[in-house]
């Protein structure tokens, strides 16, 4: 058995974005291992000034003096990653490039991946935000080993999580951030130490989900064809992108006709309504949409209206929704 603290394991990290930093904080504040180097997307031109941007990930390192190596996709270039780092152990998380296999087979200790389903179902891109959206009440923390096959390899390890009624896409996503953050290393020890027998995935039980699932089309709210509590989802699942959105009707004032209104905080109520689906009305001082059930309506309480600013139900019937 390996004493992590006396001989800590050497990782080489891949990852972006504040997810990812999370992970690598943990491991990097963790004396069982040593953080050889960091694999990260090339810096980006960002803005109307096109400035160059590294990734969050590469910032962290920086601050904390991890080497960074980047890939570009290219796989002669992960080849060079592992001759520089000889990584004994790779932990990825939220990285965004596929990983030739060459290199999955390189560590002693394999590429672990931390994805955010109960495997196999919701194998790929969007795991969170379709769960929301299919109205599932369980999801979890996926630890496994990294395959060439779309999220097929040998989970390590699963802690699930409860959805609430009221997460969103981005509150769902914070706790698992953070619960993933606290069980890594400790299953990182047990796999390490044969303390853990990866459970191969059965096939036949995995669903998948992909990242035109929340493409801004696919945000455009369907009053006709979705029932309310679909709809409702679909609201927390876009946020904080792209964001669930409809055409306001042609018939409302000349300030709001026909603008796209995006909205990020909505509830159902039993407020009922002779109105057309989709059809914006206020009541008792609040802003709802008709739905296809007549005794149910959409309440928002933050939204956009197309060249304004985000508001609020006070703020819009007090201004340009006082004729609605």
């Amino acid at each position: 058995m390996r004493d992590l603290i006396k001989e800590p394991v050497k990782i080489l990290f891949l990852g972006t974005g504040w997810e990812s930093v999370a992970t690598l904080k943990a491991l990097l504040e963790d004396e069982r291992f040593d953080i050889v180097g960091v694999i990260t997307t090339p810096d980006k031109l960002v803005g109307r000034k096109q400035i160059s941007t590294p990734s969050e990930v590469k910032e962290y390192a920086v601050e904390n003096r991890i080497p960074v190596f980047h890939t570009d996709k290219k796989p002669e270039l992960y080849q060079k990653a592992l001759d520089k780092f000889k990584p004994e152990l790779v932990v990825c998380k939220a990285f965004g490039e596929i990983i030739p296999k060459e290199f999955l087979e390189y560590p002693i200790y394999k590429c672990i991946n931390v994805h955010f389903s109960i495997l196999p179902q919701y194998r790929g891109a969007v795991p969170i935000q379709k769960a929301i959206l299919d109205g599932q009440k369980i999801t979890g923390i996926s630890i496994m080993l990294m395959s060439d096959g779309l999220d097929e390899g040998d989970v390590l390890d699963i802690y699930e999580e409860e959805i609430k009624d009221t997460d969103t896409n981005l509150s769902l996503r914070q706790r698992l951030v953070k619960k993933s953050a606290e069980i890594l290393g400790d299953v990182l020890e047990q796999w390490i130490n044969d303390g853990i027998s990866a459970r191969k995935q059965i096939d036949e039980e995995a669903t998948y989900c992909w990242q035109k699932d929340i493409s801004k089309e696919n945000a455009e709210i369907d009053w006709q064809n979705k029932t309310p509590q679909e709809i409702e989802r679909m609201v927390r699942a876009f946020i904080p992108w792209p964001i669930a959105w409809t055409k306001l009707s042609t018939s409302l004032n000349k300030n709001i006709s026909g603008k796209i209104m995006k909205i990020f905080r909505a509830e159902l109520v039993e407020i009922p309504s002779e109105k057309d689906p989709g059809e914006i009305f206020a009541y008792d001082g609040k802003v709802l949409f008709a739905t296809r059930d007549p005794l149910v309506s959409l309440r928002v309480f933050e939204f956009q209206i197309e060249g304004r600013n985000k508001t609020n139900e006070r703020e819009f019937l007090n201004g340009i929704g006082r004729d609605i």
